[in-house]
């Protein structure tokens, strides 16, 4: 049984956030520098970086957290229940490898992989048991 998938790719419009504090940050060390407020510009060059790492762990974090909850949600309409996901994906020049998962389909425990089918088309296949050694 091969399904096919469509996952949904990650919008970052929460970036806006620490985009605009990145610009006010410019801004007020900018002024700071310019009106000799050294307390000004200190903070805006504070706040510039915490903005930088802000957006950094989301980037990294919020990403994540879509991609699992994508998956989770593809598979569960395909009746899958509870699926888990393995931690080995390989990421080799630009392309996510195929992710192991597995879950309760009607019955039974069955295991399985998601492999990319190029943009957003993931396919759906399960493991025998006898293919794992």
């Amino acid at each position: 049984m091969n399904d096919v998938v469509t996952l949904e790719p990650w919008s970052p419009w929460p970036l806006l956030i620490p985009g605009v504090v990145l610009v006010v940050a410019v801004v007020a060390s900018v002024l700071g520098t310019r009106h000799r407020h050294k307390r000004v510009r200190e903070l805006g060059y504070l706040g510039f970086l915490v903005a930088a790492l802000a957006a950094l762990a989301m980037v990294w974090v919020l990403s994540a957290i879509w991609d699992s909850r994508q998956r989770v949600e593809a598979l569960t309409e395909l009746g899958y229940l509870t699926p888990t996901f393995g931690g080995g994906m390989s990421f080799a020049a630009g392309t996510t490898g195929v992710v192991p998962f597995q879950a309760v389909h009607g019955e039974e425990r069955v295991r399985g992989v998601l492999r990319p089918l190029g943009g957003d088309q993931w396919e759906v296949s399960l493991v025998d048991e006898d293919e794992d050694d």
